[in-house]
């Protein structure tokens, strides 16, 4: 019997607690959402606003708006401007407590018939270290936790010894590297900087994938993303040993909402996946979120069917994106695309996209 496996999961304590690295946590949370397809929301009257709030004079941590952001309650973020308080819908209501406990993500694991999950550690969630070796010590068969280090010093000594501690201590079995990070340093920073060139050696030496996040989030967003694809295809030309995911996969999906161009699959999105141990996530559904059922899009098989002809079915990877999903459909109704649409699919191609080729790369046991 085939493996599901989830490449996109979260765990996470309440985020309004305060863990350390609150403040630097919430600047780079605020960035996070500058361009947030949920849209910002005024407080007293749940208006829509159009006025980008949060967008700064410039690009990077030195223009961020003083806005008071905070971690409210049941999935949003708020902030105030000029006096007047607003949210956005950052995730489902349903989260009261912004907490996604292990407890609960197995439940919804069983419920959907996952079998693992891989656990991203992006720094908006916090330096959750300790919290996620302890949810892997409860539950080491269902999870697959991410390593993280502070992407804009990631070749420091610090930054090495915390990942060689993730990895031979914790447990931990890839590296989450988002280039979101390098806001810290305004974005003077790229991945092909040789300051990083440690830590890709130590990546190589521990025998870890990486899973890549393209979250610049400039202005520019459609050619801050093309940017980021050519870095990443001249990163991995230098470094064909290092097996690597990109996450979220085809950002152009969401970034051209209502252009005619909105599907298409780049080809310099190929010209990466065909480097040697390259994937992507599909978490398509939420690319196309503003899509009345995105499960049953015929674009998206379009897109899928694309990818398969192009790159072939072992490079994709089916991404759920939980709990944030649910703001769209549940986890399990994510899995749809891939388990009864595209009819163009082999049963073994619908079983590695959901699960088959993330095992290989994480090995049971």
């Amino acid at each position: 019997m085939s493996t599901v496996f989830d490449a996109h999961g979260h765990l996470f304590p309440p985020l309004a607690e305060d863990r350390g690295f609150m403040k630097a946590r919430l600047a780079e949370h605020q960035y996070h959402v500058r361009f947030h397809r949920q849209g910002i929301r005024r407080t007293r009257d749940d208006a829509r606003i159009s006025e980008p709030l949060l967008l700064g004079e410039k690009d990077g941590i030195t223009w961020l708006p003083d806005v008071n952001f905070q971690i409210g309650k049941f999935g949003r973020v708020e902030f105030t401007h000029e006096g007047e308080d607003y949210y956005i819908q950052w995730m489902s209501p349903v989260l009261q407590d912004m907490s996604s406990p292990p407890e609960l993500v197995v439940r919804q694991m069983d419920y959907a018939g996952v079998d693992r999950a891989v656990i991203q550690h992006d720094r908006i969630y916090g330096h959750l270290d300790d919290f996620l070796a302890e949810c892997l010590r409860k539950y080491p068969d269902r999870f697959t936790i991410l390593a993280q280090v502070n992407e804009w010093i990631g070749g420091q000594p610090d930054q090495l010894a915390r990942l060689r501690h993730e990895v031979e201590d914790l447990g931990f079995s890839g590296l989450y590297f988002s280039t979101g990070g390098f806001l810290h340093d305004d974005f003077r920073s790229n991945i092909n900087d040789a300051a990083l060139e440690p830590l890709w050696k130590l990546v190589e030496e521990l025998g870890i994938p990486i899973h890549w996040y393209a979250a610049r989030l400039k202005r520019d967003q459609m050619a801050t993303y093309m940017a980021e694809l050519a870095e990443m295809t001249e990163w991995a030309t230098t470094h064909p040993g290092i097996a690597s995911v990109l996450t979220h996969g085809l950002n152009n999906i969401s970034t051209n909402m209502g252009k005619p161009d909105r599907f298409t699959v780049l080809p310099e999105m190929v010209a990466l996946l065909q480097k040697p141990g390259w994937h992507v996530e599909l978490m398509l559904h939420l690319m196309y979120a503003d899509a009345e059922f995105p499960p049953y899009a015929p674009e998206l098989e379009t897109v899928i069917e694309t990818l398969v002809n192009e790159v072939g079915a072992d490079r994709l990877l089916w991404g759920s994106d939980s709990p944030a999903c649910d703001r769209t459909l549940t986890c399990k109704q994510s899995m749809l695309l891939f388990q009864t649409r595209c009819p163009f699919l082999t049963d073994e191609q619908r079983a590695a996209i959901l699960g088959e080729n993330l095992a290989r790369l994480y090995p049971a046991g």
